[in-house]
């Protein structure tokens, strides 16, 4: 085992020229494991790990080599609000010509003491499919416990007439229903509504993963909003309402990131149960995919992630024509007994 020198990152007091490094590294580790993603210019990188919510305290480690390049960075994720206090989840990358060395052993192991004495019992991670993430996590007896798909959608390849059939089709269907929505800001009359009709996410399939649900407060949605469009991220969403008792059954989301004309994301589609089998989710996607066809010509792919499990609104998105990029595996384990697995690895 290679003993590397790690120290923890602080984003706030870090040099330029080490917060650079690590930005590198990120941007490699990124480039070889999803190369349609585009990159993250270094000044937004460095805004998103500065300026985050109140509520989200996250620590970082950098291993380093003896000319102070990064060979191996790392994440804990930490949020203080009511729910899920017994978790959270980290991320590990590694340089390509650093691996195998026990360098994300060593990561590891700041990463399990500080989740230990922040009280959490539970450690999660997610790999790539079939990548050596995999089998780290297996080494240090991780259990898989739910499996993702990414998928993108070449807008090339959209069959518009099957979106505006689907449009049409919910007038039969869903004609107690119109459809409305916001840009980037929620409008402060529309906020406590719309976070409670976003906890209809929590209907998701979790699969096996120890989780609570998620419980947004309106205050903290609002900050949370605030501090993306502080860094240029911008969003458009689609709200379906029941017109006859106002209530929202429904509603899509399509992210875009300020360094990406060409590529959007599809965040949460959700339809509250009392208004599901109406065609409403069809109704919401199609009618937010026809606008961006419309209104941002130079977004060539929408990328999307999913449960395998999630089979309702994987028959949507296969339909629309997203097509399966790779599986993203989610992975768990008690922090006690992840404590003696590291030791076992490192001594001590």
């Amino acid at each position: 085992m290679t003993r590397a020198a790690i120290d923890e990152f602080d984003p706030h007091t870090s040099d330029e020229a080490a917060f650079r490094s690590r930005w590198e590294l990120v941007v490699a580790l990124e480039a070889e494991d999803e190369p349609e993603q585009p990159t993250q210019p270094f000044d937004k990188h460095r805004q998103s790990l500065v300026d985050r919510p109140s509520f989200q305290r996250p620590r970082h480690w950098t291993a380093w080599d003896g000319d102070g390049a990064a060979l191996g960075h790392a994440t804990l994720e930490l949020e203080y609000v009511e729910s899920n206090r017994h978790l959270a989840w980290f991320w590990i990358g590694v340089r390509n010509d650093a691996r195998r060395q026990g360098i994300g052993t060593q990561l590891l192991s700041r990463i399990v003491e500080a989740a230990t004495l922040d009280g959490r019992s539970v450690l999660g991670a997610g790999t790539i499919e079939g990548s050596g993430g995999d089998r780290f996590c297996e080494t240090f007896g991780f259990e898989r416990k739910a499996t993702e798909r990414k998928s993108r959608l070449a807008i090339d390849d959209v069959d518009r007439g099957m979106l505006e059939r689907w449009v049409s089709r919910a007038s039969d269907r869903a004609q107690d229903y119109e459809l409305f929505g916001f840009d980037d800001r929620c409008p402060d009359d529309l906020l406590e509504p719309f976070v409670e009709l976003w906890k209809v996410t929590n209907t998701a399939p979790r699969d096996d993963l120890d989780m609570e649900d998620d419980l947004p407060t309106p205050e903290r949605f609002r900050e949370a909003q605030d501090k993306a469009l502080a860094q240029g991220d911008t969003s458009w969403r689609v709200i379906a309402r029941h017109r006859p008792s106002g209530a929202l059954a429904g509603f899509t989301e399509l992210f875009f990131a300020p360094f990406s004309d060409t590529v959007a994301f599809q965040g949460w589609t959700a339809v509250h149960p009392d208004h599901r089998r109406l065609g409403i989710g069809r109704w919401l996607k199609a009618a937010a995919c026809l606008r961006l066809m419309d209104e941002r010509p130079a977004v060539r792919h929408v990328d999307t992630w999913n449960a395998f499990s999630n089979a309702p609104m994987l028959a949507i998105n296969i339909e629309m024509g997203f097509q399966l990029l790779r599986g993203y595996n989610e992975w768990q384990a008690p922090t006690d007994r992840l404590t003696s697995a590291v030791k076992e690895r490192i001594g001590g």
